[in-house]
């Protein structure tokens, strides 16, 4: 909560800036996988300028998760250079583990579109949890990331107006 309270008064105290906001931590180099089976080495292979990251640490999370999704397709259609993901992540598993879950979570999936927006990370999460300042897995976090893994813009949990007014102010910053 501490670092929200940083990014809210740093944004409103000094004006939106363009510039990452170190606070909030750099986007670690990983591998992921998207439900259509593309594999990505982020943050590098985001596709945006920007990109919305949603992360979620637990399947129970996805009533979080799925309260970004029509704001940020909103968001895409008016911004050229933004792009959004869902990154469900986990612990580094076996490999059957690994493909139960992706194969649950595609068959869960019918959105063709989604399918390529939602990409599985199995990684050492005490590491990306630091890298990123989470300070523990009970809520989603939702970053704006670019493909060097600067982070501009952070909110935890479900959807809400005011951190999207935020992100859409980092945005306009950004000229897009």
């Amino acid at each position: 909560m501490l670092p929200i309270v940083w990014l809210l008064f740093g944004l409103f105290a000094h004006g939106v800036s363009s510039q990452p906001a170190p606070a909030l931590g750099q986007f670690p180099t990983i591998q992921a996988r998207s439900l259509d089976d593309a594999h990505m080495n982020l943050p590098a292979d985001f596709a945006g300028q920007l990109n919305l990251v949603i992360i979620s640490f637990a399947r129970e999370q996805q009533q979080e998760v799925d309260s970004w999704v029509p704001a940020a397709r909103k968001i895409e259609s008016a911004h050229s250079q933004f792009r959004f993901y869902e990154l469900p992540t986990m612990s580094r598993e076996n490999l059957l583990y690994r493909w139960w879950f992706d194969e649950a979570l595609r068959s869960n999936t019918t959105d063709k579109d989604l399918r390529s927006r939602i990409l599985t990370a199995y990684v050492n999460k005490r590491t990306f949890k630091k890298s990123l300042d989470i300070e523990n897995e009970k809520r989603v976090v939702a970053i704006l990331v670019d493909p060097k893994g600067h982070v501009y813009w952070r909110a935890d949990g479900s959807y809400n107006d005011a951190g999207t007014a935020a992100l859409l102010s980092v945005l306009a910053a950004h000229g897009d």
